[in-house]
């Protein structure tokens, strides 16, 4: 009994420690407690704790048996923090960042594309000549040869050459070649041109020196350096002939065999007959080689009719064996004419004396005018034949060469040298000469300019009849009349 009452007396003392401990705790600041039994199996929570109520200990019934003594002190509980809220002011609301308007990133100009049509690169341009007559190409070559010192809007050019013959179906075939492997077709001069269609349809500026088919000097693509047109006919030589000329002029005309080339010869001679002084005594077809005793009939009808006024349109050597001929059987007193066919050195070298006093009209600058015009001089210093083919062939050159220096425009833009601009270009040139080298021309209209010189075998050479100042042309109104 005694140590039941001493066993209940040292519980009872453990419970009152244990529970001054927790009040300690309890009230010992915010900071940290400990926790209960019960609390060691909820987790934890957050905020504030209300301060603990004293704790009573309810009465224990006495055991029956006491309770054995705990042998070691029970593990210490975990330590649970306990965090006040804050005071600290509010944050102020935060409100999302304003971005930068977006600006889009400069980017450096592309330069235009250079041009894409065929025969042209940066730094080359590939022309094409067409022609019958071996003096047309080399009067281009001329014109490409002095291009070339200082370049074509920053080009080379480069020449490719096609002769025909005067064969219309081999003319086709160079038009359509040179359609997809050349930029231009320049200084050309065939009689076979009638094969445009396909120029036409490409699109490719067409330059011929002259142009001979009405296909081609229709076609919207061809832009003559010397226009032509079958309807007006040059008579400018045959009036002044027949002003300056004591008893001239009664004409007799050897005309070629060839249907079209006779055409040209029968036109010219009926234009003739329109200027006072000109009357037709007779005239005859002849072949190119013909010998010289081919002419003695003409020579005989010459005499008998009275002729005053010889020609023939045939090439040079013709003009030397009629006029051989006409001398073997006395006739004389005629002005003898020829057309530009007769102002080669060829001419005068093969027919010395026979052929003195021949008056041979021009359309172009004379060559003995090259120490006065510097685009002739330029001309043959580069080669050019002592031709009109070859000057006429160089012309249209140096009119490409204009046509592409105003579609590159004042900046000089290599990248605005397409077809289209340079047909542009064409389109608005009116007055044009070469630099001298041939009389002033209307291109975008294809007029006709009725320019000429009369130049007159004097020995070994020419020499101008009229006009006589250097570097001139007779270019009046009157010089072209409507053909017949």
């Amino acid at each position: 009994m005694a140590r039941n009452r001493i066993l209940i007396a040292v519980g009872v003392v453990a419970a009152v420690v244990a529970l001054a401990l927790v009040v300690v705790v309890g009230t010992s600041g915010d900071d940290a407690r400990i926790a209960t039994p019960d609390e060691r199996r909820t987790p934890p929570t957050t905020g504030a704790v209300p301060p603990s109520a004293p704790v009573t200990a309810p009465p224990t019934a006495p055991p029956t048996t006491a309770p054995a003594a705990p042998t070691t002190a029970p593990a210490p509980p975990p330590t649970t923090i306990v965090i006040p809220p804050s005071t600290a002011a509010p944050a102020p609301p935060t409100n999302p960042p304003t971005a930068p308007p977006t600006v889009p990133p400069t980017v450096p100009p592309t330069p235009p594309p250079g041009p894409t049509d065929p025969g042209i690169t940066p730094t080359e341009i590939r022309v094409t000549v067409i022609a019958d007559s071996p003096d047309a190409v080399d009067g281009v070559k001329a014109w490409v040869a002095t291009v070339n010192k200082k370049g074509l809007a920053g080009r080379t050019v480069v020449l490719d050459v096609a002769l025909v013959g005067g064969d219309p179906v081999a003319y086709a075939a160079a038009v359509e070649a040179a359609c997809t492997s050349s930029f231009a077709i320049v200084g050309s001069q065939s009689v076979g041109d009638r094969g445009v269609g396909t120029a036409t349809t490409c699109g490719i500026p067409v330059l011929p020196a002259r142009a001979f088919s009405d296909e081609q000097r229709r076609a919207p693509n061809t832009f003559a350096a010397v226009p032509t047109d079958p309807t007006r006919i040059q008579i400018g030589g045959f009036q002044w002939l027949a002003k300056t000329r004591d008893g001239c002029c009664a004409q007799y005309v050897v005309r070629s065999t060839d249907p079209a080339r006779a055409a040209a010869t029968i036109a010219s001679a009926a234009a003739a007959d329109t200027v006072p002084g000109f009357t037709d005594v007779g005239g005859t077809a002849l072949a190119d080689d013909a010998p010289q005793s081919a002419y003695a009939p003409s020579a005989t009808t010459m005499q008998t009719a009275g002729a005053t006024f010889g020609r023939s349109d045939l090439g040079f050597p013709s003009t030397i064996r009629f006029r051989a001929q006409a001398a073997a059987q006395g006739v004389d007193d005629v002005t003898w004419f020829c057309l530009d066919q007769c102002y080669d050195p060829d001419f005068t070298a093969q027919g010395g004396s026979v052929v003195d006093g021949t008056f041979v009209q021009v359309g172009i600058v004379p060559f003995e005018d090259a120490d006065a015009v510097p685009a002739v001089k330029k001309y043959l210093a580069a080669g050019g034949p002592r031709s009109q083919v070859g000057v006429e062939s160089a012309a249209a050159g140096a009119l490409f060469q204009t046509a592409v220096t105003k579609a590159a425009g004042p900046d000089r833009d290599k990248n605005a040298i397409t077809r289209a601009a340079v047909l542009a270009a064409l389109g608005k040139i009116r007055s044009f000469d070469a630099g001298g080298l041939i009389g002033r021309t209307d291109v975008a209209g294809q007029v006709p300019n009725g320019c000429f010189v009369l130049v007159r075998v004097d020995g070994a050479g020419f020499t101008r009849a009229t006009p006589t100042k250097p570097g001139e042309l007779d270019c009046a109104p009157d010089n072209l009349t409507p053909a017949r």
